[in-house]
C-alpha cells in the first residue's frame, strides 16, 4: 500500500501478541484473517468511484502492532479512520481508536461491521467511536465523508449513531441496497492480497480469492443473526458474478475462487444463469461455493463440476433430527445423505459444517452428529460451538435449554463454550468437539481421501501444516500451555 495521503482509511484492526499465542492462535492464523476484508474493499471501491482519496490496511493479517498500525494512520493523515469489528474482536476496535484519539485527537473515528450493526447500543457506549456505521456501509460511509468535509448536520445521513453534545443521536435506518449491481467491485488493490493463505487443507489451487456473490439470507436458521446483510437475498447478476470472476483471472492471476456467500445456492435457476455466463465467456478458473442439501441435485452439481467447481460446502449443523427441528435448518438428513453422496460421486470433495451445543443438546445428539459425519463420505469438517449472537432468534430462547457461561465478549469465538446446553458441562462440550475432530479425520479413508488430491511437492507442506493445526488444537491440550485466552 502506498503512502499516499488519505481522507479516510479504513482498517481491520490489529491483533495482539496474547491473542496470536493463546489457544485461539492457530484459529485466528488459519481461519479469522485468512481472506480479505471485502466488507472494507467494496466500500472503498465505492469512495474511489466517487473520487475520494481512500487507503485501507489490515492490520490483523499484515501483524501489525498498535503502534505500527497507529504510525502507518499518522502517515496517511486521514481526517476519518473507519475500523470494522466483528464481537469477539471488538476489544481490539477500542484499543485502537482509544490510540488514535490520544495520539491523533482531531481524526473522526467510525466504526462499522457485526458488533456495530447487532450491539450498537453497548459498541456506542466506547467514547473512543465518535460515528456508527449500522448495516451496510458503501453508501453510508460515503455520505459520512462528504457530510463532514462540507461541515453539513450528520442527523440527515440514514443508518448512523454519532454524538452530538455528548448525546448519541440514531438517525432513520438505511435501506438495503437493492440494486448490487450499482456497487463498483471491491478495492482489492488496496489490500495486501499476497499475505492472505488458505486453510491448508482448502488448496491444491493457488492464489485463492474470495467473491461475495449475495447478499442476505431469508431461512430461519435461530443461530444466525443475519449480520450485516439482513434476511432479504439479493443477488448480483450472473453477469457481473463472471465479470469478477474474469477480473480476478487476468488481473490478479487468481486460480480458485471461493464463493463466501450466506447463501450461494438459494435456487438451482441462479446458479445455472451463472454458469451459463462462465461457459459463455469461457472463463477457466476452478471455485467452490456453499450449497444447500434441499436444493441441490445430480444435474445442477453436474453442471457446476463442468464449469469449475472442485469443492461444495453443506451446512449440515446437527445429526439428530430433532435437533435440526429445533434450529429450524429445515434440511432433512436424507437430503444430506443423498446430497453428499452424490457430490462425492462426482468427486466434488464435499466438506461439511457442524455445530455443537445446539440448544436442546445433550451428548448423545452430539455422538450422532459424530456417527452421521463418519458416515458421510466427506472430505473436511468444519465444527464451531454454538454461540448465541443478540439478533439471532436463539438469543431470546436460550434461557429455556441452558445458560450463558461467560459474557465475555472476547469468548465469542464459536470457538470456546459460551452457552452450556441443560444437563451439560462447559468441560464435556469441549470435550465432544475436540473428539468430533479426532474421530473424523483420524481415519484411513480420510486419509486417503486427501492424498488424491496431491498433485505436486508443495502440497506435502501444506499437508504437513494441516497435520500440525489438527494436532495442535484437536490432540494436544492447548490450554494447558496457553490459557483458554492470552491477553
Amino acid at each position: 500500500m502506498s503512502d499516499t495521503h488519505a481522507s479516510i482509511v479504513l482498517i481491520n484492526p490489529p491483533i495482539t501478541q496474547g491473542q496470536r499465542e493463546g489457544y485461539l492462535g492457530p484459529v485466528i492464523k488459519n481461519l479469522y484473517f485468512n481472506s480479505p476484508p471485502l466488507g472494507l474493499a467494496y466500500i472503498a471501491g465505492n469512495l474511489e468511484r466517487e473520487g475520494i482519496a481512500v487507503q485501507v490496511i489490515d492490520a490483523a493479517v499484515e501483524e501489525l502492532t498498535l503502534e505500527q498500525t497507529v504510525e502507518r494512520i499518522r502517515a496517511l493523515a486521514p481526517s476519518i479512520v473507519g475500523m470494522t469489528s466483528t464481537s469477539n474482536f471488538f476489544v481490539n476496535a477500542v484499543e485502537l481508536a482509544r490510540r488514535v484519539k490520544e495520539t491523533l485527537p482531531a481524526i473522526t473515528t467510525l466504526l462499522g461491521g457485526p458488533h456495530m450493526t447487532s450491539n450498537g447500543d453497548h459498541a456506542m457506549q466506547q467514547k473512543v467511536f465518535d460515528i456508527g456505521c449500522i448495516g451496510e456501509g458503501e453508501i453510508t460511509a460515503l455520505e459520512v465523508v462528504r457530510t463532514l468535509a462540507s461541515g453539513d448536520d450528520l442527523s440527515e445521513v440514514k443508518g448512523i449513531v454519532f454524538r452530538r453534545d455528548e448525546e448519541l443521536v440514531s438517525t432513520e435506518p438505511r435501506p438495503l441496497v437493492k440494486d448490487l449491481d450499482a456497487l463498483p467491485p471491491p478495492a482489492r488493490h488496496l489490500l495486501p492480497l499476497s499475505k492472505y493463505v488458505p486453510q491448508p487443507n482448502d488448496g491444491p489451487y493457488l492464489p485463492k480469492a474470495a467473491v461475495i456473490s449475495s447478499r442476505g439470507c431469508p431461512y430461519p436458521c435461530i443461530f444466525c443473526d443475519h449480520g450485516t446483510f439482513g434476511s432479504t437475498y439479493r443477488s448480483f447478476s450472473a453477469e457481473r458474478i463472471v465479470d469478477e470472476m474474469a477480473e480476478l483471472v487476468d488481473t490478479y492471476g487468481i486460480k480458485d475462487i471461493a464463493f463466501v456467500d450466506s447463501l450461494f445456492m438459494i435456487s438451482r435457476e441462479r446458479v445455472s444463469k451463472i454458469i451459463d455466463e462462465i461457459f459463455r465467456r469461457n472463463v477457466k478458473v476452478h471455485w467452490t461455493c456453499t450449497i444447500r442439501a434441499n436444493i441441490a441435485d445430480e444435474e445442477i452439481l453436474a453442471r457446476m463440476k463442468k464449469a469449475g467447481c472442485w469443492r461444495v460446502r453443506i451446512g449440515v449443523e446437527a445429526g439428530d433430527e430433532d435437533i435440526l427441528k429445533l434450529i429450524r435448518k429445515e434440511v432433512s438428513l436424507e437430503q444430506v445423505r443423498r446430497v453428499v453422496s452424490v457430490a462425492d460421486k462426482l468427486n466434488l470433495h464435499p466438506k461439511a459444517f457442524f455445530m455443537v451445543g445446539h440448544i436442546g443438546e445433550t451428548a448423545a445428539s452430539i455422538e450422532k452428529s459424530i456417527k452421521l459425519a463418519k458416515s458421510l463420505a466427506l472430505t473436511d469438517i468444519t465444527v464451531q460451538i454454538n454461540t448465541p449472537l443478540r439478533g439471532a432468534a436463539q438469543w431470546d430462547m436460550y434461557k429455556d435449554y441452558g445458560e450463558l457461561v461467560t459474557d465475555s465478549l472476547e469468548d465469542f469465538s464459536f470457538w470456546e463454550p459460551v452457552f452450556v446446553p441443560n444437563g451439560m458441562t462447559t468441560a464435556e462440550l469441549e470435550r465432544l468437539h475436540r473428539k468430533f475432530y479426532r474421530a473424523f479425520y483420524f481415519r484411513p479413508i480420510v486419509v486417503w481421501r486427501h492424498l488424491r488430491m496431491l498433485r505436486k511437492v508443495s502440497d506435502l507442506k501444506r499437508y504437513t501444516r494441516a497435520l500440525s493445526l489438527l494436532v495442535g488444537m484437536f490432540v494436544v491440550d492447548r490450554r494447558k500451555h496457553t490459557g483458554s485466552r492470552a491477553s
